[in-house]
Formats: structure tokens, C-alpha cells, sequence
């Protein structure tokens, strides 16, 4: 979210602001993947679905339609992704059609300002009445229970409503937002009744993220009196009990309600530190994304097992594109409040992993789980009764994944709170452009590398005329080794998992030249990846694919540590792989590990959980999981 932390309503700023204005220019594999995914599904999704706002329209006819509790947040998922994702492409045929969407979107308002696809009896409060044997199968999971998820439905279409609004700035669409608060408001603002009436309560609560940043814009008291009453909700039975269960220093997954969609509700908890100044809140929400980190992120980059936390990174059940997407979000949150660039570091793991491996390489079809180890299957594969007639692809993660491709909007390029430097946090063929205080016009941070292929980053500064400004450049915990230069000048003292300040009165074609430690870094199994260990170069995690290799991937040989060589392979067939390493097998056919992100494209089996010979000892774990077990009791 783009929010303005003026000093005229907040009582604490982030390290970070929003990148207002800023413009993007992603080249290579990455930019092919926004492109895919803007014109393979976001441009053809609603008309493909017609019916994702057809069951708001037909909400009270009779009898009843089947649906799933949830359908109402199909609309809002899909404009947060797409809204996110035109910031980076800012392509005029995208805008031309998010103008159409959100047309229809407010079209299919009623008058009373509710949002969603129920009848007048159900709302809000009622209860579901799935399809046949749907119901059961819910109740199975334990996520369901017979209630709606209607304000969860509001939330996301509230959301998708105000980010569009920040873009466009046009009032008919601020109104139907507050249309919707204002409703949500008349329900159980000084009525008596509780939002937790709604049951579903992680869901239904996480509207209070929308209420704090409806607050910031508006400077309604209602508002924020309806964000403060659900707060104190969390406390109460039902609830998930936040803040307090974080400041005595439980985990996460031992909170009451550790399912992944309590981290919409967590996104509240900065914003009630912007607001009120109180520092539990910020120590409440470093906890708990550390806590996350520590006991839930896998090696792909991917949050939750089944659906919630559970305190096992090693778990091997179902890792859900939803649950990676809402850790992202509340992972650019963190990064804005506490301007840590171990952060980024594991928004761009998630992006280059986790995220791209969920997309297919044409831009066609999501999944739904993306496994550590095992195949790649459309949503549609395992979970389609989610779909409508006339909803082929309606389901909770193809609506929600292209947000994980546009959150780099988001995280890429940063300005600080003051105006006077920027975080620039995403490495990649191609252009971040920003407005800075001092500079006039924006700054171009004009790439040019093959990273993450290679460690070598250029930097060229694009500028009118000479300003003084300061370059925050992340230097990922993983690189041991960073060698930097500005002007020719060598840079020393470079500190991994920290920022590298560069402050000075930059001109038109100053460069800076980055080169990263690409060494290989590796995760020992533990759990049910005992014995196993997954390798990684530079953010990229690496696995064995059926297609690269002749052996099963159930059965591959064992590499050794005592010679662990490898060399860049080539590949020319479609999809081609982003990286592809030839590692040498004594005795046995060469082992080809392609990056996480192409694995399975083709339907192969792949594996992240390698047999690796020779390993032992802790500098063997990934960075990333031995800095947040060093910075257990730190991270407040």
C-alpha cells in the first residue's frame, strides 16, 4: 500500500516510504514473467470468469446459488495483484481494462454499500450452503464451520478498491471503498454485536488492515473506532491474540490462530504503531516475522504447511500460493518499519523461488502447492471444485498469485522516510526509476547484469543534474565476499546482511559496480529431511529435475562435498531454465540442477532436498535460517 505518514496524523514513522511515482523496467527472466503474467491472465481472467462479479449481481435470486464461503474475495484478490503489477508495467492497455474492472466492481455495489455475493439474510453474518459434499470436506480441514467469510470477501475488495484509488485518485472509487466500511460499520460499530458473530474469525477480523489505512486517508474517526474494537476482539474467545502472545514471546504457530489467513490481521499491527507511537506494536510485529522465519519459511521461500503455521520448515504437506503471498505482504510491511535488509533478502528468495515457481513459464495457470520436492500441477489439478459455472478458474490462489509478482512494486526500490536516499534492494537487467528530495526529476538506477546467473551488477546513475543523495545497497546475507566500487573507487569494509551506504553529489552517468559472492551455501535437513540438504547459489535454490537428467528423481546419485565442481550448461528447448548447473558424479552420469523456478515446468519430478555427502557443521545452514536463530532473542 501506498500510505502518506504525515506528521499530522502519525505518531511514528516507517524507515521506508512507498515508492511514489516510481517507474520499472524489468529485463530478462524476470520481466519476462511480469509480461506473461499481464498478458496470459490478467488481461483475460475477468472475461474468462465472467462469473466472478455475475454471483455478486444474483446474490438474491432464488433458490439460493452453491457457493463457496469465500467467492466474495475473488474480485478483490484479482485488482490487488493487477493494480500492483500495472506499477510495474504501467501499460496503457492494463489500465484501460483495470478502469473497465473496477467499473463493474462498484456497478455490482448495492445501495446499502454492501460488497459481496450473498442474499440480505446471509450477509455477513449467516451461514454457507456449499455445494454437495463441499461442506463436509470443509469441515474436514476445519476451515469452515458453516460460516460466511463476507467481511473477509469486504476486505480484499476494500483493499483492491483503495490501492486503485491511490493510483487513479479518483473519488467514485474512494467512495465506493468507504461505502463499504461505512456498511461494515453499521453492522457492528455500537450495535452490540461482535464481528467474531461472523465466525471464521482470522478471516473476518483481517478487515481492521483496511480500517487503518481507510483511517490514514480519511481521518474518520469511525474508522479507526471499528479498527480499535476489533483489536480488542483479538483477545477475546475466537480471537487470534496477537500482540500478546507475541510480547510474551510465544511463536507463532503456538498462537490461537496460527492458519495462514491471521497475516492479513498482522499487517494491522504496524499500522497501529504508525498511528498510536505505542513500540509494543513494533516489537509485536518483528516477533512474529521472525518467528515465521525461524519455524515456518521453507527453503523455497514458501510460508505454511497445510495451510498454517506449524512450526516445521521440514514439513512436507501442501505449501499453499495464498499463504506465500499474504508472508510476502506482511514481509514488505516489515521491511518498511524496520528498514532491515535481511528482509528484502527474503522477499527476493520468496520472489525468485517460491513465487515463479507457482506461475507457470507462459503465464496460463497457477498452482496451488508448490512442493519442496514433487511435481508441478495447475490448481484446477487438485482443487477445482472452487470454480462456478461460468468460473472455470475461480479459486483463492489463481485470483491471489499475480500479487506475489507485483509486491516487487513494492520492495525493489525504496525512498527513506526523509526523501534525502533510497534502498535499492532488487538486482536485475534493467531500470528503477525514483523521485528523490534534492534531485530533479527521477533518478534512474540503470542496471545492466545477468544476475542472479552471475554476481556482477553495474549501476549507472541516470540523473538531470548533479544531487547529493545517499544509495542504501543491500548486500544479501548470503554473500560472504562483496567486492564494490563507485567511480572507479573501491569501497571496504562490506558487511553481509547489512546495507552499504553510499552517500556523495552524484552526476549524470556515475556508476557503481557490484560483485556478489556466488558461492554455493547449503540447509541441512532435519525432520522429515533428515540425512538430505538443499543447495543454494547466490538467492537461488536449486533442485533435480527429471527433464535435465536421465535418473529418477527419487533415486538421484549422491553428490559429495570433497569435490563439488559444477559448470554452466546450456539449454536451448522451451521453457528454457533460468540456471542450469552441471555438477560432476564419480563413476556415475553427470547431475544437472536447474533453478526452483523452472523445476517440473514440464511436468517432471524434481527434488530441493538433495543427498549431499561430507556435510556437517554449522556453517553449512543457508544464511538465512543461521542469522535468525543467532537473533532469536533480538528481534524486538
Amino acid at each position: 500500500m501506498k500510505i502518506s505518514h504525515d506528521s499530522t496524523s502519525a505518531k511514528a514513522q516507517p524507515a521506508f516510504s512507498h515508492p511514489h511515482q516510481a517507474r520499472f523496467t524489468m529485463r530478462g527472466f524476470v520481466g519476462n514473467r511480469i509480461y506473461v503474467n499481464q498478458e496470459n491472465w490478467l488481461l483475460r481472467f475477468p472475461e474468462a470468469n465472467p462469473n466472478m462479479l455475475q454471483v455478486f449481481r444474483d446474490r438474491d435470486r432464488t433458490p439460493r446459488p452453491k457457493i463457496t464461503p469465500w467467492c466474495g474475495e475473488y474480485p478483490g484478490k484479482y485488482l490487488i495483484g493487477a493494480v500492483q503489477c500495472w506499477r510495474l508495467t504501467h501499460a496503457p492497455r492494463l489500465r484501460r481494462h483495470l478502469e473497465a474492472f473496477v467499473a463493474d466492481l462498484i456497478a455490482v455495489q448495492d445501495e446499502d454499500g454492501y460488497l459481496g455475493p450473498h442474499p440480505r439474510s446471509e450477509r455477513l453474518t449467516g451461514r454457507a450452503y456449499p455445494s454437495e459434499g463441499l461442506g463436509d470436506y470443509l469441515d474436514k480441514w476445519g476451515v469452515w464451520g458453516g460460516a460466511l467469510w463476507d467481511v473477509w470477501g469486504h476486505y480484499h475488495c476494500m483493499l483492491g478498491l483503495l490501492l486503485w484509488y491511490e493510483e487513479t485518485r479518483d473519488p467514485s472509487v474512494l467512495a465506493a471503498c468507504r461505502r463499504a466500511a461505512d456498511y461494515v460499520c453499521a453492522r457492528f460499530l455500537d450495535t452490540g454485536d461482535r464481528i467474531a458473530l461472523a465466525g471464521a474469525e482470522e478471516k473476518n477480523m483481517s478487515v481492521i488492515h483496511t480500517f487503518l489505512l481507510l483511517y490514514r486517508h480519511t481521518g474518520e474517526p469511525r474508522y479507526l473506532q471499528m479498527a480499535r474494537e476489533i483489536e480488542q476482539e483479538w483477545e477475546a474467545p475466537g480471537g487470534g491474540d496477537y500482540v500478546r502472545t507475541a510480547l510474551a514471546g510465544k511463536e507463532f504457530y503456538e498462537t490461537p490462530r496460527p492458519r495462514w489467513e491471521s497475516l492479513p490481521d498482522l499487517q494491522a499491527i504496524p499500522e497501529l504503531y504508525y498511528i498510536t507511537g505505542d513500540e509494543k506494536y513494533r516489537r509485536a510485529a518483528e516477533h512474529i516475522w521472525w518467528s515465521i522465519l525461524r519455524t515456518d519459511r521453507h527453503n523455497t521461500g514458501g510460508f505454511s504447511s497445510d495451510e498454517q503455521a506449524v512450526g516445521n520448515p521440514f514439513d512436507r504437506r501442501p505449501i499453499e500460493t495464498c499463504c506465500t503471498v499474504a508472508w510476502m505482504a506482511y514481509s514488505v510491511d516489515i521491511l518498511r518499519l524496520t528498514g532491515n535488509p535481511v528482509v528484502a533478502d527474503e522477499l527476493e528468495l520468496s520472489t525468485f523461488n517460491a513465487t515463479f515457481a507457482s506461475q507457470h513459464p507462459s503465464g496460463r495457470w497457477w498452482t496451488y502447492n508448490t512442493p519442496m520436492d514433487g511435481d508441478r500441477r495447475a490448481f484446477v489439478h487438485t482443487h477445482n471444485w472452487q470454480c462456478h459455472p461460468g468460473g472455470p478458474e475461480l479459486n483463492c490462489c489463481q485470483a491471489n498469485a499475480p500479487r506475489a509478482v507485483g509486491m516487487l512494486s513494492e520492495w525493489a526500490i525504496l525512498p527513506t522516510s526523509d526523501g534525502s536516499g533510497c534502498a535499492l534492494n532488487y538486482y536485475g537487467e534493467g531500470r528503477l526509476s525514483i523521485r528523490l528530495a534534492g534531485a530533479k526529476g527521477r533518478v534512474d538506477f540503470i542496471q545492466t547484469t545477468a544476475y542472479p546467473r552471475d554476481g556482477k551488477v553495474l549501476i549507472r546513475i541516470g540523473i538531470r543534474e548533479p544531487a547529493r543523495f545517499t544509495v542504501w545497497l543491500r548486500i544479501p546475507q548470503w554473500s560472504r565476499h562483496t567486492k564494490a566500487t563507485v567511480k572507479g573507487q573501491p569501497v571496504i569494509s562490506i558487511i553481509p546482511g547489512t546495507y552499504l551506504a553510499v552517500e556523495r553529489d552524484w552526476r549524470d552517468g556515475d556508476c557503481i559496480l557490484l560483485e556478489l559472492d556466488m558461492s554455493l551455501y547449503y540447509w541441512i535437513g532435519e525432520k522429515e529431511s533428515e540425512g538430505l540438504t538443499s543447495i543454494y547459489r547466490g538467492p537461488i535454490l536449486l533442485a533435480y529435475d527429471e527433464r535435465f537428467n536421465a535418473g529418477d528423481a527419487r533415486s538421484m546419485p549422491s553428490l559429495s562435498m570433497e569435490n563439488l565442481q559444477y559448470c554452466e550448461e546450456e539449454w536451448s528447448a522451451v521453457p528454457a531454465p533460468w540456471m542450469l548447473l552441471k555438477f560432476s558424479v564419480a563413476g556415475v552420469q553427470d547431475v544437472l540442477l536447474c533453478d526452483f523456478a523452472s523445476a517440473g515446468a514440464c511436468g517432471t519430478r524434481y527434488r530441493t532436498w538433495l543427498p549431499l555427502l561430507g556435510m556437517g557443521g554449522d556453517l553449512t545452514r543457508p544464511e538465512t535460517c543461521a542469522w535468525a536463530a543467532r537473533h532469536k532473542n533480538q528481534d524486538s
